[in-house]
């Protein structure tokens, strides 16, 4: 997993764990923070400790992880992200669909110059999500070039600077949608330092609907898909694999995601 600190990532280990339990499977835990080489290291390791089998939330920096599950023996299976390069079992969000929602939802409150602030346009779920923003501005009759997409690190501090930049530079924008609930609130930070108002100034929309999402102030709109549900679906899916006597079909799951509206859009 990309670590335990966003409440994204432990609710779909706490859906993985509680089905291996029930199934007397016990669980190791790797947290690659987001960093390709020790995911590739993790990887090689749980290789050599013989586990059953492996749940990956791909980091996607490089191909090296492809290379390594390509030669696994044993059932493994990709949350989150997804690629072309395996054929394999997967359990992901509906990615386009939910951008869409996010800047759908901005259009309809009248809202045309919009910035998406994504922290990882090279990976399947960054490159869908920006399909999504694009999409619901073709869909709406907007122009490509009200749409904004930034890039961040995956860091709050990186996100508060980001858009304290494009606040200091541009006056012309009137709402956010960015990556995910934890970097919405560097979002805020700047929102609020630059002097402006949420939502009446500028709008914001996070990503996740993790538990923080609903105790800022005012409390993020956001898209929300069943994290606990996608561990549930991925442990269960390599359950399937080790416990059958028969093949076990690949399965590849899109969840979609809905949008939660609070104040502030």
């Amino acid at each position: 997993m990309p670590d335990n600190l966003d409440s994204f990532y432990p609710e779909i280990v706490q859906g993985v764990a509680d089905v291996c339990r029930d199934k007397d499977y016990s669980i190791v835990l790797c947290y690659s923070n987001g960093d390709a080489d020790k995911e590739f290291e993790y990887i090689k390791l749980l290789k050599a400790k013989r586990v059953d089998g492996i749940i990956i939330y791909p980091v996607q920096d490089d191909d090296r992880y492809i290379i390594e599950l390509n030669n696994l023996s044993r059932p493994f299976v990709l949350v989150g992200r997804h690629t072309d390069a395996l054929d394999c079992d997967f359990v992901i969000n509906d990615n386009v669909h939910g951008a869409f929602l996010a800047v759908n939802h901005l259009i309809e409150r009248g809202h045309k110059k919009i910035v998406y602030v994504c922290a990882k346009p090279t990976a399947s779920s960054g490159r869908e999500r920006i399909e999504g923003c694009r999409k619901a501005m073709i869909d709406n009759g907007l122009p490509l070039d009200s749409l904004n997409v930034v890039t961040c690190k995956p860091k709050i501090d990186s996100c508060y600077n980001v858009v304290k930049n494009i606040l200091s530079t541009e006056n012309d924008i009137e709402a956010l949608f960015v990556w995910d609930d934890k970097l919405a609130i560097g979002a805020m930070r700047a929102i609020f330092e630059a002097g402006l108002r949420i939502p009446e100034d500028i709008a914001l929309v996070g990503y996740n609907d993790t538990e923080i999402a609903r105790h800022f102030s005012p409390p993020l709109t956001t898209i929300r898909h069943a994290s606990y549900e996608i561990g549930k679906i991925v442990a269960g899916i390599v359950l399937d694999k080790l416990t059958s006597d028969d093949i076990v079909e690949t399965k590849q799951i899109i969840l979609k995601p809905e949008l939660v509206v609070r104040k502030t859009t």
